[in-house]
Order: structure tokens, then sequence, then C-alpha cells
């Protein structure tokens, strides 16, 4: 769990917060707790303020900043995506007078709560004012989990809840779920919903209540195919259909995941392990650990076919050429021959 939650939780607060990271469960909820610790419900509506520094400059979310507050002791003001504090080239027009921030860091209005939130890995350590807002802040790391940290975060919440969950249970909720921490969250709390009486989640309870995500069936899909089951690939597929999934979507995925798996298995070559080439990849650790698994089951040959036959499926659906429902049949019947060619 995040360590710095517990002081907001006790309204121990600072003048100013920096959220770096990707991971949008963490974001969301220190924003909320933020946001529950600083201000009354109806205070909300004058003392709160969010700005997007792509569309904002500095300047106007200072001034909010040191704004007193209306009807109320604090105000909370939350700058979302300050690429100031990054080497990431942005579209925005938008000019900053970071010398502002420098002067208020120096002395932040003791009334208000400044949160910056950074979608992104690491900030640019080399710049002035990244070394001074992180001596200055209180710094929430929101970086994406671990597996056993992403099973510790589930087991954790269901503690605080009073109930047990399976070990069992537990995995299989982040395998249907993708890894995603937010969605595993939102289906546990469905889960403690249903088992509200006896307190204890089970694998079964998992598997009738959680439902699979894109992700997960085109993980399946994927599956059929290197146990060479063309025929449960397609059931899937229909599947997706039917819960009107696009077909365009459906291929882009699959592609992803083609493309992902010979990444991977390029970077093995070179004696790279899946959590590492996760980091060099920038895809979720779940999501590298599983493709590599895949991986294997299929030949460089055969990944660069199923490459080369999804861009060309992606082509034709993007351009309207033929019936796009079929464009995934046809790839799946092609690449079963092309791997019956190769064995005989």
């Amino acid at each position: 769990m995040i360590k710095e939650w517990k002081a907001i939780e006790q309204k121990k607060l600072a003048q100013v917060y920096l959220i770096i990271g990707i991971e949008d469960y963490v974001i969301n909820q220190t924003k909320e707790k933020l946001l529950n610790a600083v201000l009354a419900e109806d205070e909300q509506e004058f003392n709160y303020a969010n700005f997007d520094l792509e569309e904002t400059p500095i300047e106007t979310v200072l001034e909010e900043a040191e704004t007193l507050p209306f009807f109320g002791d604090k105000r909370l003001v939350i700058a979302s995506n300050p690429t100031f504090l990054t080497s990431e080239k942005t579209k925005s027009k938008i000019e900053h007078q970071t010398a502002r921030l420098e002067q208020y860091l120096a002395q932040p209005a003791d009334y208000s709560i400044l949160c910056f939130v950074a979608r992104v890995e690491k900030l640019d350590e080399r710049k002035k004012l990244t070394k001074l807002l992180k001596k200055q802040a209180v710094v929430i790391e929101a970086k994406r989990p671990s597996e056993s940290e992403f099973l510790k975060w589930i087991e954790t919440k269901a503690q605080e809840n009073g109930f047990t969950i399976e070990q069992a249970a537990d995995k299989r909720l982040m395998e249907l779920t993708s890894g995603n921490l937010t969605t595993a969250m939102n289906e546990l709390d469905k889960l403690m919903l249903y088992q509200f009486e006896s307190k204890k989640i089970a694998l079964d309870d998992v598997e009738k209540l959680v439902v699979r995500s894109l992700e997960q069936n085109i993980f399946l899909l994927l599956d059929k195919l290197i146990a060479r089951d063309t025929a449960g690939a397609l059931r899937i597929y229909y599947d997706l259909l039917k819960q009107k999934e696009e077909p365009i979507k459906i291929v882009a995925l699959v592609a992803s995941q083609f493309r992902l798996m010979n990444q991977l298995k390029l970077l093995e070559k070179k004696g790279v392990s899946a959590q590492q080439a996760a980091g060099i990849l920038k895809v979720h650790p779940f999501r590298a650990k599983m493709a590599a698994k895949q991986a294997r089951g299929f030949g460089k040959e055969e990944l660069d076919f199923a490459l080369l036959k999804l861009a060309a499926s992606d082509f034709e659906l993007k351009t309207g050429f033929g019936e796009k429902t079929q464009k995934l049949e046809w790839f799946l019947f092609e690449l079963e021959d092309f791997r019956k060619a190769k064995r005989a």
C-alpha cells in the first residue's frame, strides 16, 4: 500500500504533493483521499480546482492556489501533466513561467494544498525545478505493481474490509482483469457484496462473477492458436462479436499481442527477462509475462507470417475492403495452413 495515504487520512497534510507514475488506481485514490481530507462536501464547489497544464499555464494554477478559500479554511488545487518536469516533447503551445513556481515553492500558501500529477514513469532529474519540487513536496509513487504487489493489493483490501480471499481466487482475479488494478478493485467490491455474509471469497466466486476483459479474451484466443485449436479460437471470436466488439479493434489487439510476442522473443535471445522487457517496451509486467509464455508456442517464421497477414487485414479494415467480420477468420485459417505446411 501507499504509506503516504495514512498521513492524508489522518489529515496530516503537506502543502505540496507530487504524484509520479502511470498506475491510475493509485493516482485516482490519492486524489480522492486528498479531496476528502481537505474539504467537506459543501466546500468543494468553491475551493477545489483541477487543471490540465497542457491547456493552462502554471501561473493560472498558482493564482488559484494563492486565492483565499471561500466559505472554508482550505483550498485544494490539482495540476496534471507538468511536462516541464520531464524530457518528453509536447504538442501543447502553452508557455509556463516556471520561475513563478520556484517562487511559490519557497513560500507556499498555508491555506492551500497543491498537488501535481505527472503520469510518466520518471521525471527529468537533471532539471533544477524537478529537484526543487521533489525536495519541497511529498512524493507519491504511482508505479505499476509487480505480480506479487498486485496480489498483495487485492489481499490487503479484502482484509481491511473483514474478508478473506483464496490465493487461487486472488490470482484468477488478476488474470481475468489482465493485471488492471482499477478493474480488479472494482470487481473485488462486487465480490465482497456477493459474499457479504460469509466474508469469504473463493475461486468459484471469481469464475462466476468476474467478466473476462477483452484483453483476457485475446489471450485465450491465442492460447487456442498455440494448441492448434482454430475452431476454439473462432468460438471466442464469435463470442466477442456477440458482445458488440468491433472487428477492427479485435484485429488490432491480436496484432498488438503478436507484435509483443515477436519483440519478447528477440529480447529473450539477448538474455532479457520478461520483467526487464516490460520496462524496455513500456508494457504492463503481467502482459509481458503472459506474452512471453505464449511466444514459446510460435516459431519466428510463424510470428513474422502472422504480423504480415494482420497488417494486411488491418489495412483492408481501415479502407473498407471486403466483409469486416471475415478478416480475422481468414487470418486464422491462413495461419493454420502455414503452420501445417511448416510441419509437412
